[in-house]
């Protein structure tokens, strides 16, 4: 009997197991490359930049500017803005971040900076390039021993060749606080390695794919609104009047029917016309990640003007834009907010890899007439603008509000909050 009331005793004393906290690993495909505010257009290791690196400001899903490490701004005209930073904010390492530190990181991102009383003033340095679309991809960063530390609610833990492991700087109770990047080789290992249960997280996928996650109960899928265009980008030293044609050819129903699925763009579809291609030597198409079906369906619109299609990694597909080693290039170049127009085709914006120029485009742009710039650009176009897809992303279904960011896809993960 006493043994008994013993046994009762220890039951009822005895805890229920603590639940296992959530751990997100991201499925991403190719090298990682170094996660640094800096040089990093093509690492796969910048997904992670939002969460380890703050920006001054960001932009809400109205496309107006709002405060992150600044505590005010205000814009003093089309080509300065004026912020006043916060004083509680500091580095990984516990340094604050500090005046000093801020200036130089802004003029690492091509701004310039001048003080006035409590506030900077910062201007573009960059030639037609507003100065809110380089602070939106302008992180606030100092190097210590040669790293590169970031203000932000995550660290670095630890990298290898194929994983980045973070973690939030001081735990939030209910929130994800360990972050895991996983790479693959190629889009259908990430996609296969998530279907598996080995990742819990990955974003851009081919919609041929999004079928096999419904019905796993340990994912969700998650949509947000699209912010950028998918394209074919075209080299510049391809005759305008033959890009007019691609452009037309391209940006067709033909190509949206053959690439995605029904209601998957935002655009009405464009009609039934099919241009004229002039012939010629079949046009080489390079494409990378999420594109296959873009690719494929460009070639055969193409016809006897399809050429081969090269599948490549990002950092490859970024060197072959910047020597012009390709004649069509399947890539989704951002197109919000309006601004974005000068990072991607103003002539000699950094942004600007293919070295895309014309004096009408860049006129517009340098006047902030964004309709103005459109419409030059389809005068002349650089790419065929194809498809404007919905964000998505598949991830654990214990997160409870997995909204996807106005800018950048994950800037929201933080605030994620988890199942408890």
């Amino acid at each position: 009997m006493h043994r008994f009331l013993l046994l009762i005793a220890v039951i009822g004393c005895t805890a229920p197991p603590a639940r296992e906290p959530v751990v997100l690993r991201i499925a991403v495909w190719g090298p990682l490359g170094e996660l640094a505010p800096i040089g990093n257009e093509s690492a796969l290791a910048s997904i992670a930049l939002p969460w380890v690196f703050e920006r001054l400001i960001t932009v809400d899903a109205g496309g107006q500017l709002t405060p992150v490490l600044a505590r005010r701004l205000a814009r003093l005209s089309a080509a300065e803005i004026e912020v006043e930073l916060r004083t509680d904010a500091a580095f990984s390492d516990g340094a604050p971040v500090t005046e000093a530190d801020v200036i130089r990181s802004l003029e690492a991102g091509g701004l310039g900076v001048t003080k006035s009383g409590s506030a900077l003033v910062i201007k573009s340095r960059q030639p037609g390039v507003p100065a809110d679309a380089l602070l939106l991809q302008t992180q606030i960063f100092r190097e210590s021993q040669g790293k590169f530390i970031g203000s932000g609610p995550f660290a670095v833990l630890s990298r290898t060749e194929d994983e980045l492991h973070l973690t939030r700087r001081v735990p939030r109770p209910g929130r994800v606080n360990e972050v895991r990047i996983a790479s693959y080789a190629t889009p259908r290992d990430a996609f296969a390695h998530t279907l598996k249960g080995d990742t819990n997280l990955i974003v851009d996928l081919e919609s041929k794919w999004l079928e096999f996650f419904r019905g796993v109960p340990s994912l969700q899928v998650v949509r947000g609104a699209g912010r950028s265009m998918d394209a074919i980008i075209f080299n510049p030293d391809l005759p305008r009047s033959e890009r007019v044609q691609l452009a037309a050819a391209l940006a067709s129903a033909r190509v949206r029917d053959l690439a995605y699925a029904p209601s998957e763009c935002a655009e009405p579809s464009p009609g039934e016309a099919s241009p004229t291609i002039a012939g010629g030597s079949p046009l080489r198409i390079l494409s990378w990640g999420p594109y296959e079906r873009l690719a494929l369906a460009a070639r055969r619109t193409l016809g006897d003007r399809g050429g081969e299609i090269t599948h490549a990694t990002p950092q490859e597909t970024i060197s072959r834009l910047k020597t012009r080693d390709f004649d069509l290039v399947t890539a989704r170049p951002i197109a919000w907010p309006p601004s974005a127009l000068a990072l991607i085709w103003r002539t000699g914006s950094a942004n600007n890899f293919v070295g895309y120029s014309n004096r009408d485009v860049d006129r517009a742009i340098d006047a902030g007439d964004w309709a103005r710039a459109e419409s030059a650009l389809r005068e002349d176009p650089p790419a065929a603008l194809v498809c404007t897809r919905n964000h998505i992303a598949v991830v654990d279904v214990r997160i409870k509000n997995p909204m996807l960011g106005p800018y950048d896809l994950l800037e929201t993960l933080p605030e994620w909050e988890v199942a408890q």
